[in-house]
């Protein structure tokens, strides 16, 4: 999403000057400069998954409790769900967890490495249901070449909404950039094996129909 100047500067004192203090949060502190995540995590991690808009961290808490020789890179601007997970991740003495307050709808591609990424996640982004507010969603086709240039080739985007018209939205957006490809249905309704978080639960309890849409990037 396109912004003003004056906005980006600030949404960019917002990133910086957040009131969380962690030795787990990374902080960015120059523009332009990229954040070495190999740095960041213990050196016997080599591979990294990057959850947008992460929650209240019950998914990246889980995956990340299950595979501890990969770093999880968990992104949310409320800085009391980032409390919670670190919570959470204290308790479990995770190691391979790290945080950032960036809004990633504008900042994260210029502070993070190209083609670091094994994973990236985006559970249930805000669907802006109004028509004029459409334009807010995070799912854009700059969105999409942001995600192409962090993954690895052969990484994968996870992508899940309960939202149908996003969901067809983001079908429509993905068949316009063939770089990111399905590999073996375009959409499913279940996914079998992956944490489950308390937002998604409620849904599925209200009867909503969850779109699972994985992408992977070509070689």
């Amino acid at each position: 999403m396109l912004v003003s100047p004056e906005i980006q500067e600030k949404l960019w004192k917002f990133t910086t000057k957040t009131s969380y203090q962690s030795d787990y949060l990374l902080q960015p502190k120059d523009r332009g400069k990229k954040i070495d995540l190999k740095k960041s995590f213990p050196e016997t991690i080599q591979n990294f998954v990057l959850e947008l808009g992460s929650g209240w961290g019950e998914v990246a808490i889980e995956l990340a409790n299950g595979d501890r020789q990969t770093g999880y890179l968990l992104m949310e601007k409320k800085v009391n769900r980032i409390i919670h997970t670190e919570k959470q991740r204290k308790t479990l003495g995770l190691e391979n967890i790290r945080y950032m307050t960036v809004n990633f709808q504008w900042f994260f591609d210029e502070l993070l490495e190209k083609e670091i990424f094994d994973t990236i996640i985006i559970n249930f982004p805000d669907p802006w249901p109004k028509k004029k507010h459409r334009k807010n969603r995070l799912m854009q086709p700059d969105m999409l070449e942001q995600i192409y240039d962090l993954l690895k080739p052969g990484g994968r985007l996870l992508f899940a909404t309960d939202y149908g018209p996003y969901a067809r939205r983001t079908i429509s957006l993905f068949r316009k950039f063939p770089k990111l490809v399905w590999e073996k249905k375009e959409y499913e309704f279940e996914r079998p094996g992956f944490p489950v978080s308390f937002f998604e639960t409620e849904k599925r309890n209200e009867g909503k129909r969850i779109y699972y849409l994985n992408r992977v990037k070509l070689k």
